[in-house]
Protein backbone atom coordinates (compact mmCIF):
# COMPACT_ATOMS: atom_id res chain seq x y z
CA UNK A 1 0.00 0.00 0.00
CA UNK A 2 2.40 2.55 1.07
CA UNK A 3 4.56 1.85 -2.24
CA UNK A 4 0.80 2.42 -4.51
CA UNK A 5 0.50 5.42 -2.93
CA UNK A 6 4.20 6.70 -3.09
CA UNK A 7 3.78 5.77 -7.11
CA UNK A 8 0.20 7.93 -7.05
CA UNK A 9 2.08 10.71 -5.70
CA UNK A 10 5.08 10.90 -7.49
CA UNK A 11 2.58 11.12 -10.73
CA UNK A 12 0.21 13.64 -9.34
CA UNK A 13 2.87 16.40 -8.36
CA UNK A 14 2.47 19.78 -10.21
CA UNK A 15 5.54 21.61 -10.07
CA UNK A 16 4.84 25.32 -10.42
CA UNK A 17 7.64 27.91 -10.66
CA UNK A 18 7.49 31.46 -10.42
CA UNK A 19 9.30 34.48 -8.99
CA UNK A 20 12.32 32.32 -9.03
CA UNK A 21 10.65 29.38 -6.61
CA UNK A 22 9.05 26.34 -7.28
CA UNK A 23 6.04 24.81 -5.42
CA UNK A 24 4.78 21.77 -5.24
CA UNK A 25 0.94 20.51 -4.46
CA UNK A 26 -0.80 17.28 -4.81
CA UNK A 27 -3.84 15.07 -2.94
CA UNK A 28 -3.44 11.50 -2.65
CA UNK A 29 -5.91 9.14 -1.22
CA UNK A 30 -5.26 5.61 0.34
CA UNK A 31 -7.47 3.58 -2.23
CA UNK A 32 -9.49 3.52 -4.99
CA UNK A 33 -12.22 1.78 -4.14
CA UNK A 34 -14.46 2.02 -1.16
CA UNK A 35 -18.03 1.33 0.27
CA UNK A 36 -20.52 3.48 1.39
CA UNK A 37 -19.78 5.07 4.81
CA UNK A 38 -16.24 3.85 4.41
CA UNK A 39 -13.04 6.43 5.74
CA UNK A 40 -10.98 6.72 2.89
CA UNK A 41 -7.57 8.67 3.95
CA UNK A 42 -7.43 11.68 2.10
CA UNK A 43 -4.05 13.73 2.53
CA UNK A 44 -3.35 17.16 0.71
CA UNK A 45 0.44 17.97 0.86
CA UNK A 46 1.81 21.11 -0.37
CA UNK A 47 5.72 21.84 -0.41
CA UNK A 48 8.26 25.23 -1.45
CA UNK A 49 11.44 25.08 -2.15
CA UNK A 50 12.19 28.07 0.39
CA UNK A 51 9.39 28.27 3.13
CA UNK A 52 6.77 29.48 4.17
CA UNK A 53 6.54 32.74 6.14
CA UNK A 54 2.58 32.53 7.04
CA UNK A 55 0.27 29.42 7.73
CA UNK A 56 -1.20 27.32 5.19
CA UNK A 57 -4.93 28.00 4.06
CA UNK A 58 -6.18 25.15 2.10
CA UNK A 59 -9.48 26.77 2.09
CA UNK A 60 -13.04 24.76 1.78
CA UNK A 61 -12.95 21.24 0.66
CA UNK A 62 -16.55 20.71 -0.59
CA UNK A 63 -17.11 17.18 -2.13
CA UNK A 64 -20.17 15.72 -4.00
CA UNK A 65 -21.61 13.33 -1.91
CA UNK A 66 -18.96 12.99 0.56
CA UNK A 67 -18.43 13.75 4.36
CA UNK A 68 -15.07 15.24 4.84
CA UNK A 69 -13.88 15.69 8.53
CA UNK A 70 -10.41 17.19 9.24
CA UNK A 71 -7.88 15.53 11.41
CA UNK A 72 -4.71 17.72 11.66
CA UNK A 73 -1.48 18.86 9.83
CA UNK A 74 2.30 18.10 10.10
CA UNK A 75 5.39 20.46 8.83
CA UNK A 76 7.83 18.18 7.25
CA UNK A 77 10.18 18.12 4.30
CA UNK A 78 10.54 15.93 1.10
CA UNK A 79 13.52 15.92 -1.60
CA UNK A 80 12.23 16.03 -5.27
CA UNK A 81 14.78 16.23 -7.99
CA UNK A 82 18.02 15.46 -5.25
CA UNK A 83 16.73 19.46 -3.74
CA UNK A 84 14.89 20.00 -0.65
CA UNK A 85 11.49 21.23 -0.02
CA UNK A 86 9.73 22.53 3.15
CA UNK A 87 6.06 21.21 3.44
CA UNK A 88 3.10 20.32 5.61
CA UNK A 89 0.33 18.08 5.21
CA UNK A 90 -3.42 18.02 5.79
CA UNK A 91 -4.86 14.27 6.89
CA UNK A 92 -8.88 13.95 6.55
CA UNK A 93 -10.88 11.34 6.18
CA UNK A 94 -13.90 11.32 3.14
CA UNK A 95 -16.94 9.23 4.39
CA UNK A 96 -18.94 8.57 0.96
CA UNK A 97 -22.76 9.00 0.95
CA UNK A 98 -23.70 7.40 -2.22
CA UNK A 99 -22.58 4.69 -4.39
CA UNK A 100 -20.97 5.47 -7.74
CA UNK A 101 -17.67 7.79 -8.50
CA UNK A 102 -16.60 10.30 -5.75
CA UNK A 103 -14.30 13.14 -7.29
CA UNK A 104 -12.10 15.11 -5.12
CA UNK A 105 -11.74 18.25 -7.05
CA UNK A 106 -9.30 20.46 -7.62
CA UNK A 107 -8.25 22.30 -3.95
CA UNK A 108 -7.02 25.73 -4.05
CA UNK A 109 -3.99 26.79 -1.65
CA UNK A 110 -3.09 30.43 -0.43
CA UNK A 111 0.33 30.17 0.88
CA UNK A 112 3.27 33.18 1.32
CA UNK A 113 6.62 31.89 0.68
CA UNK A 114 9.73 34.09 -0.11
CA UNK A 115 11.49 33.78 -3.62
CA UNK A 116 15.37 32.32 -2.95
CA UNK A 117 17.54 34.60 -1.36
CA UNK A 118 14.81 36.65 -0.27
CA UNK A 119 12.93 37.02 2.97
CA UNK A 120 9.23 39.20 2.34
CA UNK A 121 6.62 36.34 1.58
CA UNK A 122 5.07 36.82 -1.41
CA UNK A 123 1.20 35.54 -1.49
CA UNK A 124 -0.04 33.11 -4.18
CA UNK A 125 -2.29 30.31 -4.81
CA UNK A 126 -1.67 26.86 -5.81
CA UNK A 127 -4.24 24.07 -6.98
CA UNK A 128 -3.92 20.20 -6.63
CA UNK A 129 -5.55 18.17 -9.75
CA UNK A 130 -8.86 16.47 -9.31
CA UNK A 131 -8.92 12.66 -7.81
CA UNK A 132 -10.99 10.26 -7.84
CA UNK A 133 -12.17 6.94 -6.01
CA UNK A 134 -15.30 4.54 -7.09
CA UNK A 135 -18.12 3.84 -4.71
CA UNK A 136 -19.13 0.39 -4.00
CA UNK A 137 -22.88 -0.67 -3.09
CA UNK A 138 -23.20 -2.52 -0.20
CA UNK A 139 -22.63 -6.66 -1.26
CA UNK A 140 -25.52 -8.68 -1.70
CA UNK A 141 -26.93 -10.30 0.92
CA UNK A 142 -26.61 -7.34 3.08
CA UNK A 143 -29.57 -5.32 3.83
CA UNK A 144 -28.51 -1.77 2.94
CA UNK A 145 -30.73 -0.46 5.68
CA UNK A 146 -28.03 -1.99 8.05
CA UNK A 147 -24.98 -1.53 6.82
CA UNK A 148 -22.24 -0.04 8.92
CA UNK A 149 -18.60 0.39 8.17
CA UNK A 150 -16.78 1.00 11.78
CA UNK A 151 -13.54 -0.41 12.91
CA UNK A 152 -15.80 -1.80 16.27
CA UNK A 153 -18.97 -1.78 17.12
CA UNK A 154 -20.13 -1.93 21.19
CA UNK A 155 -23.94 -2.50 21.45
CA UNK A 156 -25.90 -2.86 25.18
CA UNK A 157 -29.53 -2.26 26.40
CA UNK A 158 -31.06 -1.32 29.46
CA UNK A 159 -34.38 -1.44 30.39
CA UNK A 160 -36.68 1.31 33.02
CA UNK A 161 -37.30 -1.41 35.07
CA UNK A 162 -37.40 -5.08 36.35
CA UNK A 163 -39.61 -7.34 33.63
CA UNK A 164 -41.18 -10.18 36.12
CA UNK A 165 -43.50 -7.97 37.84
CA UNK A 166 -45.34 -6.33 34.13
CA UNK A 167 -48.99 -5.11 34.63
CA UNK A 168 -51.43 -4.81 31.67
CA UNK A 169 -51.35 -1.22 31.30
CA UNK A 170 -47.58 -0.96 32.55
CA UNK A 171 -45.30 1.44 30.25
CA UNK A 172 -42.11 0.05 30.06
CA UNK A 173 -38.56 2.13 28.44
CA UNK A 174 -35.91 0.52 26.51
CA UNK A 175 -33.29 1.80 25.44
CA UNK A 176 -30.30 0.55 23.17
CA UNK A 177 -27.59 2.30 22.87
CA UNK A 178 -24.55 1.65 20.43
CA UNK A 179 -20.92 2.99 19.88
CA UNK A 180 -18.91 2.55 16.75
CA UNK A 181 -15.00 3.57 16.11
CA UNK A 182 -13.80 4.81 12.46
CA UNK A 183 -16.91 6.51 11.48
CA UNK A 184 -19.73 9.19 11.97
CA UNK A 185 -23.16 9.50 13.48
CA UNK A 186 -24.79 9.87 10.61
CA UNK A 187 -23.70 6.03 9.77
CA UNK A 188 -25.32 4.23 12.59
CA UNK A 189 -28.14 2.57 10.73
CA UNK A 190 -31.66 3.41 12.90
CA UNK A 191 -33.06 0.70 14.89
CA UNK A 192 -36.04 -1.04 13.05
CA UNK A 193 -38.50 -1.88 16.43
CA UNK A 194 -40.69 -4.78 15.90
CA UNK A 195 -44.89 -5.00 15.81
CA UNK A 196 -45.08 -7.35 18.80
CA UNK A 197 -48.99 -8.65 19.50
CA UNK A 198 -50.83 -6.72 22.28
CA UNK A 199 -47.98 -3.88 23.01
CA UNK A 200 -47.68 -0.30 21.44
CA UNK A 201 -44.98 1.24 20.36
CA UNK A 202 -43.80 4.11 20.80
CA UNK A 203 -40.41 5.53 19.78
CA UNK A 204 -38.43 8.47 21.02
CA UNK A 205 -36.15 10.68 19.45
CA UNK A 206 -32.74 8.79 19.09
CA UNK A 207 -29.35 11.08 20.93
CA UNK A 208 -26.55 10.49 18.33
CA UNK A 209 -23.17 11.96 19.04
CA UNK A 210 -19.19 12.12 16.88
CA UNK A 211 -16.20 12.43 18.67
CA UNK A 212 -13.11 13.50 17.30
CA UNK A 213 -9.18 13.63 18.01
CA UNK A 214 -6.72 14.65 15.64
CA UNK A 215 -5.93 11.03 14.62
CA UNK A 216 -9.55 8.91 15.23
CA UNK A 217 -13.03 9.47 15.00
CA UNK A 218 -15.99 7.54 16.48
CA UNK A 219 -19.46 7.80 17.11
CA UNK A 220 -22.57 6.64 19.40
CA UNK A 221 -26.40 6.47 18.68
CA UNK A 222 -28.92 6.18 21.92
CA UNK A 223 -32.24 4.87 20.89
CA UNK A 224 -35.30 4.98 23.35
CA UNK A 225 -38.95 3.48 22.52
CA UNK A 226 -41.53 3.08 25.38
CA UNK A 227 -43.90 -0.07 25.18
CA UNK A 228 -47.13 0.21 26.35
CA UNK A 229 -48.74 -3.57 27.32
CA UNK A 230 -52.33 -4.10 26.53
CA UNK A 231 -52.89 -7.38 26.79
CA UNK A 232 -51.95 -10.07 29.72
CA UNK A 233 -50.17 -13.35 28.26
CA UNK A 234 -46.51 -14.08 27.19
CA UNK A 235 -44.85 -11.69 25.05
CA UNK A 236 -41.78 -12.27 23.12
CA UNK A 237 -39.46 -9.69 22.35
CA UNK A 238 -37.42 -10.70 19.27
CA UNK A 239 -33.44 -11.07 19.13
CA UNK A 240 -31.68 -7.83 17.45
CA UNK A 241 -28.83 -8.43 14.60
CA UNK A 242 -26.42 -5.40 14.48
CA UNK A 243 -23.92 -6.30 11.39
CA UNK A 244 -20.66 -4.14 10.38
CA UNK A 245 -17.89 -4.16 8.27
CA UNK A 246 -14.27 -3.56 9.33
CA UNK A 247 -12.41 -2.17 6.06
CA UNK A 248 -9.02 -2.95 8.37
CA UNK A 249 -8.81 -6.65 8.02
CA UNK A 250 -11.82 -6.76 5.41
CA UNK A 251 -14.30 -9.11 7.84
CA UNK A 252 -17.64 -8.80 8.64
CA UNK A 253 -19.15 -9.04 12.20
CA UNK A 254 -22.43 -9.37 13.79
CA UNK A 255 -23.47 -8.09 16.99
CA UNK A 256 -26.81 -9.55 19.35
CA UNK A 257 -29.08 -8.39 21.09
CA UNK A 258 -30.73 -11.74 23.20
CA UNK A 259 -34.57 -12.38 22.85
CA UNK A 260 -36.50 -11.84 25.96
CA UNK A 261 -39.67 -13.61 27.36
CA UNK A 262 -42.21 -11.35 29.74
CA UNK A 263 -44.86 -12.59 31.19
CA UNK A 264 -47.82 -10.05 31.44
CA UNK A 265 -50.26 -10.27 34.33
CA UNK A 266 -53.98 -9.18 34.63
CA UNK A 267 -54.23 -5.77 35.63
CA UNK A 268 -57.63 -5.40 38.07
CA UNK A 269 -57.69 -2.26 38.43
CA UNK A 270 -58.18 -2.29 34.82
CA UNK A 271 -61.10 -4.84 34.82
CA UNK A 272 -62.89 -3.07 37.16
CA UNK A 273 -62.37 0.51 35.11
CA UNK A 274 -63.84 -1.22 32.30
CA UNK A 275 -67.01 -2.49 33.87
CA UNK A 276 -67.63 1.07 35.00
CA UNK A 277 -67.22 2.57 31.71
CA UNK A 278 -70.05 -0.75 30.45
CA UNK A 279 -72.31 0.08 33.47
CA UNK A 280 -72.54 3.75 33.19
CA UNK A 281 -73.22 3.46 29.15
CA UNK A 282 -76.25 1.09 29.94
CA UNK A 283 -77.43 3.48 32.82
CA UNK A 284 -77.21 6.53 30.28
CA UNK A 285 -79.36 4.64 27.62
CA UNK A 286 -82.00 3.31 30.02
CA UNK A 287 -82.51 6.45 31.58
CA UNK A 288 -83.03 8.33 28.48
CA UNK A 289 -86.64 9.32 28.46
CA UNK A 290 -88.83 8.15 25.12
CA UNK A 291 -91.17 10.25 23.49
CA UNK A 292 -93.27 11.55 20.93
CA UNK A 293 -91.48 14.00 18.17
CA UNK A 294 -91.83 14.69 14.79
CA UNK A 295 -90.52 13.04 11.97
CA UNK A 296 -87.29 14.81 12.07
CA UNK A 297 -83.78 14.28 10.26
CA UNK A 298 -80.80 15.59 12.19
CA UNK A 299 -83.29 17.79 14.08
CA UNK A 300 -84.53 19.52 11.11
CA UNK A 301 -87.86 19.46 9.39
CA UNK A 302 -87.54 17.48 6.10
CA UNK A 303 -87.91 20.81 3.72
CA UNK A 304 -85.20 22.69 5.97
CA UNK A 305 -83.01 19.58 5.33
CA UNK A 306 -83.34 19.43 1.47
CA UNK A 307 -82.54 23.14 1.54
CA UNK A 308 -79.49 22.96 3.71
CA UNK A 309 -78.21 19.53 1.90
CA UNK A 310 -79.01 21.70 -1.53
CA UNK A 311 -76.86 24.65 -0.07
CA UNK A 312 -74.09 22.73 1.16
CA UNK A 313 -74.00 20.38 -1.88
CA UNK A 314 -73.38 23.66 -3.96
CA UNK A 315 -71.04 25.45 -1.52
CA UNK A 316 -69.00 21.99 -1.33
CA UNK A 317 -68.67 22.09 -5.16
CA UNK A 318 -67.49 25.18 -5.19
CA UNK A 319 -65.31 24.61 -2.26
CA UNK A 320 -63.75 21.96 -4.48
CA UNK A 321 -63.27 23.86 -7.50
CA UNK A 322 -61.28 26.70 -5.85
CA UNK A 323 -59.12 24.50 -3.20
CA UNK A 324 -58.02 22.29 -6.25
CA UNK A 325 -57.05 25.09 -8.61
CA UNK A 326 -55.29 26.93 -4.98
CA UNK A 327 -53.86 23.57 -4.12
CA UNK A 328 -52.06 23.40 -7.79
CA UNK A 329 -51.03 27.28 -7.78
CA UNK A 330 -49.70 26.42 -4.18
CA UNK A 331 -47.44 23.38 -5.48
CA UNK A 332 -46.38 25.12 -8.48
CA UNK A 333 -45.07 28.25 -6.50
CA UNK A 334 -43.22 25.44 -3.88
CA UNK A 335 -41.63 24.15 -6.89
CA UNK A 336 -40.80 26.98 -8.25
CA UNK A 337 -39.59 28.39 -4.66
CA UNK A 338 -37.41 25.31 -4.03
CA UNK A 339 -35.72 24.94 -7.05
CA UNK A 340 -35.07 28.83 -6.18
CA UNK A 341 -31.98 31.28 -5.10
CA UNK A 342 -34.23 31.90 -2.04
CA UNK A 343 -34.46 28.67 -1.03
CA UNK A 344 -30.91 27.56 -1.49
CA UNK A 345 -29.90 30.56 0.80
CA UNK A 346 -32.40 29.53 3.69
CA UNK A 347 -30.54 26.64 3.97
CA UNK A 348 -27.69 28.30 4.15
CA UNK A 349 -28.41 30.01 6.75
CA UNK A 350 -30.01 27.48 8.55
CA UNK A 351 -26.59 25.20 8.41
CA UNK A 352 -25.04 28.57 9.92
CA UNK A 353 -27.45 29.16 12.64
CA UNK A 354 -27.38 25.43 13.54
CA UNK A 355 -23.19 25.64 13.64
CA UNK A 356 -23.25 22.67 10.83
CA UNK A 357 -19.94 22.75 9.16
CA UNK A 358 -20.86 19.82 6.82
CA UNK A 359 -24.54 21.07 5.96
CA UNK A 360 -22.58 24.88 5.29
CA UNK A 361 -20.49 22.93 2.48
CA UNK A 362 -22.76 21.46 1.00
CA UNK A 363 -25.46 23.92 0.76
CA UNK A 364 -23.14 27.11 0.24
CA UNK A 365 -22.10 24.94 -3.23
CA UNK A 366 -25.69 24.83 -4.06
CA UNK A 367 -26.06 28.33 -3.54
CA UNK A 368 -23.62 29.94 -5.47
CA UNK A 369 -24.59 27.66 -8.05
CA UNK A 370 -28.06 29.43 -8.15
CA UNK A 371 -26.92 32.64 -7.39
CA UNK A 372 -24.64 32.58 -10.74
CA UNK A 373 -23.69 29.89 -12.86
CA UNK A 374 -20.09 31.87 -12.76
CA UNK A 375 -19.60 31.40 -9.52
CA UNK A 376 -18.27 27.68 -8.31
CA UNK A 377 -17.37 28.39 -4.49
CA UNK A 378 -17.88 30.80 -2.03
CA UNK A 379 -14.19 32.02 -2.02
CA UNK A 380 -14.91 32.59 -5.94
CA UNK A 381 -18.30 34.85 -5.15
CA UNK A 382 -15.77 37.04 -2.51
CA UNK A 383 -12.92 37.57 -5.37
CA UNK A 384 -15.29 38.59 -8.43
CA UNK A 385 -17.05 40.43 -5.90
CA UNK A 386 -14.01 41.97 -4.45
CA UNK A 387 -16.30 41.12 -0.77
CA UNK A 388 -13.09 41.13 1.81
CA UNK A 389 -15.45 40.71 4.73
CA UNK A 390 -16.58 37.79 2.98
CA UNK A 391 -13.32 36.35 2.51
CA UNK A 392 -11.53 37.49 5.89
CA UNK A 393 -14.50 35.86 7.59
CA UNK A 394 -14.22 32.41 5.94
CA UNK A 395 -10.29 32.28 6.07
CA UNK A 396 -10.94 32.50 10.11
CA UNK A 397 -13.78 30.19 9.85
CA UNK A 398 -11.33 27.22 7.67
CA UNK A 399 -8.64 28.65 9.81
CA UNK A 400 -10.60 27.57 13.16
CA UNK A 401 -11.55 24.07 11.98
CA UNK A 402 -8.21 23.55 10.12
CA UNK A 403 -6.14 24.56 13.61
CA UNK A 404 -8.74 23.81 16.40
CA UNK A 405 -10.56 21.11 17.57
CA UNK A 406 -13.26 23.22 18.73
CA UNK A 407 -14.86 26.02 16.88
CA UNK A 408 -16.00 29.34 18.23
CA UNK A 409 -19.48 29.66 16.97
CA UNK A 410 -19.26 33.32 16.56
CA UNK A 411 -17.10 32.47 13.68
CA UNK A 412 -20.69 31.05 12.14
CA UNK A 413 -22.46 34.06 12.64
CA UNK A 414 -19.65 35.99 10.73
CA UNK A 415 -19.63 34.42 8.15
CA UNK A 416 -23.55 34.84 7.78
CA UNK A 417 -23.56 38.33 8.12
CA UNK A 418 -20.34 38.48 5.55
CA UNK A 419 -22.34 36.28 3.24
CA UNK A 420 -25.51 38.16 3.53
CA UNK A 421 -23.96 42.09 3.04
CA UNK A 422 -22.23 40.18 -0.25
CA UNK A 423 -25.48 38.98 -1.84
CA UNK A 424 -27.08 42.23 -0.90
CA UNK A 425 -24.27 44.51 -2.83
CA UNK A 426 -24.38 41.71 -5.70
CA UNK A 427 -28.41 42.11 -5.78
CA UNK A 428 -27.77 45.77 -6.13
CA UNK A 429 -24.79 45.91 -8.62
CA UNK A 430 -27.08 43.32 -11.06
CA UNK A 431 -30.11 46.05 -10.65
CA UNK A 432 -28.07 49.12 -11.71
CA UNK A 433 -26.62 46.98 -14.58
CA UNK A 434 -29.50 46.07 -15.91
CA UNK A 435 -30.99 49.73 -15.81
CA UNK A 436 -28.17 50.81 -17.62
CA UNK A 437 -27.81 48.33 -20.20
CA UNK A 438 -31.98 49.31 -20.36
CA UNK A 439 -31.01 52.42 -20.84
CA UNK A 440 -28.68 52.23 -23.54
CA UNK A 441 -30.89 50.17 -25.55
CA UNK A 442 -33.22 52.79 -25.81
CA UNK A 443 -30.77 54.98 -26.96
CA UNK A 444 -29.29 52.90 -30.12
CA UNK A 445 -32.68 51.75 -30.73
CA UNK A 446 -34.25 55.75 -31.51
CA UNK A 447 -38.12 56.24 -32.59
CA UNK A 448 -38.29 58.94 -34.83
CA UNK A 449 -41.15 60.96 -35.32
CA UNK A 450 -42.10 62.78 -38.60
Amino acid sequence: MVKTIGIMMTFLLIPLSSLGQSIIAYATVNTNEAYIGQPVKLTVSVYTSTWFTEGVDLGNIQIDNALTVYFRSVSNSRAFSGKNYAGVSFYYNVFPTEEGQITIPSLSINIASPKPGGYKGIKRTVTTKPKSFNVLPVPLGYNPNNWLVATYLNVNQKWSTALDNIKVGDVVQRTINRSAGGTMAEFIPVSIWDSIAGISVYPRRAKVNTKKSKTAISASRSETVNYLFEKEGEVVFPATEYMYWNSNNKKFYKKYIDSVVVQVKPNPDLSMLSSIKKSLQKDTIEAAKTQETPFLIFGLTPKTFVIYLILTLVGGFILFYISKRLIAFIKLKRTHYLQSEGFAFAQLKKALKHHDYFAFSRTSHVWVKKLSSKFETLEDLAVQTNSKPLNNALSKLNHALFKDEQTNIALYSEVLAAIKATRQAYFKTQRITKKETSKSTTWLNPISKS
